[in-house]
């Protein structure tokens, strides 16, 4: 037998101790980060994106670039919903929306999401993820997006926030970058 999606390995660096029952308690309320990212933070530096020769703009710049195309699907990855309003068109809109908007995190047990018209935005059970709809807040309300734990280390750390921010200004700049540096990767021949 084999199993189809993508595991969330990533989040045992990050967060060992999240707990769907109680999603809002793994949040710093000084800071509005969940507690340990900076583990996670560490794995996709050193141990995704390091060893293949990447350094923290590439990173922030390959992200930034290939998030705005699709979406996550709950029965093949366990996370649900877009990243951006429109993921069939390169655009800035990650790097702008990741800072311009308010992110609640969620796990599937947040049933408040689908009252409010953000159904396809709860992950599957035993996955959490930040979403742009506030618990309430159906006045104004923003197209739905999601973002991954992993998405979101963009805006907590600073070395990669820095980036972050031109590309949110600047999406002329990230699409260059973007195009450089996918072309890196694709021509990497890493034997994986």
């Amino acid at each position: 037998d084999m199993s189809y999606g993508r595991l969330s390995a990533a989040e045992k660096y990050c967060c060992p101790h999240l707990d769907d029952s109680n999603v809002a308690s793994t949040m710093d309320p000084e800071t509005g980060t969940v507690k340990g990212w900076e583990g996670l933070c560490t794995h996709v530096r050193n141990e995704v994106f390091y060893r293949m020769g990447m350094n923290d703009q590439e990173i922030v710049a390959l992200l930034c670039g290939g998030h705005v195309y699709g979406r996550c699907h709950p029965n093949a990855s366990g996370y649900a919903g877009p990243w951006v309003e429109n993921p069939t068109e390169f655009s800035n809109e990650y790097a702008a929306d990741m800072i311009e908007d308010e992110w609640t995190l969620v796990g599937h047990g947040d049933t408040w999401l689908d009252a409010q018209g953000s159904a396809e935005l709860r992950p599957a059970p035993g996955n959490r993820q930040f979403v742009n709809q506030v618990h309430g807040k159906v006045d104004d309300k923003p197209p739905n997006q999601m973002m991954l734990l992993s998405d979101m280390i963009l805006a907590w750390d600073p070395s990669f926030r820095m980036y972050l921010e031109v590309y949110a200004e600047d999406e002329a700049q990230l699409k260059n970058d973007f195009g450089i540096t996918f072309k890196k990767l694709t021509e990497l021949g890493c034997g994986f």
